[in-house]
């Protein structure tokens, strides 16, 4: 007997690994201006060998939570995410959305979850991980230094070395 089947395949998510998606870079006081747009940001790589279909996936701090839409993320990839895209289109892939959590300048917890709510990454910075008094105060981010020394916190960050403030979008300057 012929059958004719109907139904669509069913595509499987890769399984997610806890630091698959991590945090690179916080911009949490863009002010003053020193050459990046006078918004906070956050970016995150994909380490793991997989495409990565973020939706579903949470963004959060202490206080809020940004659910992401349908977006991938590649192997090696970089994602920006920020309030408002068009101020950081040109530096890479970017994905704005009014809802994104306003980043204390002091410090705050920032946590990745998997659409299955699954911990993917997190960290609690503070503005003693910019290694500098001048650069604390605003206009410069924080950088991951080594994304492969994963177990370092305070001292696998630092300010950003580059000219603008920071490296949205690309390798870090540190």
């Amino acid at each position: 007997d012929l059958y004719t089947d109907t139904l669509p395949p069913v595509v499987n998510q890769p399984i997610v690994l806890p630091k698959d998606i991590i945090f690179t870079e916080i911009f949490a006081d863009p002010t003053p201006k020193i050459g990046l747009p006078e918004l906070e940001f956050i970016e995150i790589l994909n380490r793991s060998p997989r495409v990565h279909n973020l939706e579903g996936w949470q963004i959060m701090d202490e206080t809020s939570t940004l659910i992401l839409p349908a977006i991938t993320i590649s192997p090696g990839d970089y994602l920006i995410i920020a309030p408002s895209a068009n101020e950081f289109s040109t530096y890479g892939q970017v994905l704005g959305n009014s809802k994104f959590p306003s980043l204390n300048n002091s410090g705050d917890q920032l946590v990745i979850r998997d659409g299955k709510n699954h911990m993917v990454d997190s960290l609690v910075y503070t503005d003693e991980w910019y290694k500098d008094n001048d650069r604390k105060d605003g206009g410069w981010s924080l950088e991951l230094i080594d994304p492969e020394n994963l177990c370092s916190h305070a001292e696998n960050w630092t300010s950003s070395e580059d000219p603008t403030g920071g490296t949205p979008g690309k390798q870090n300057s540190v």
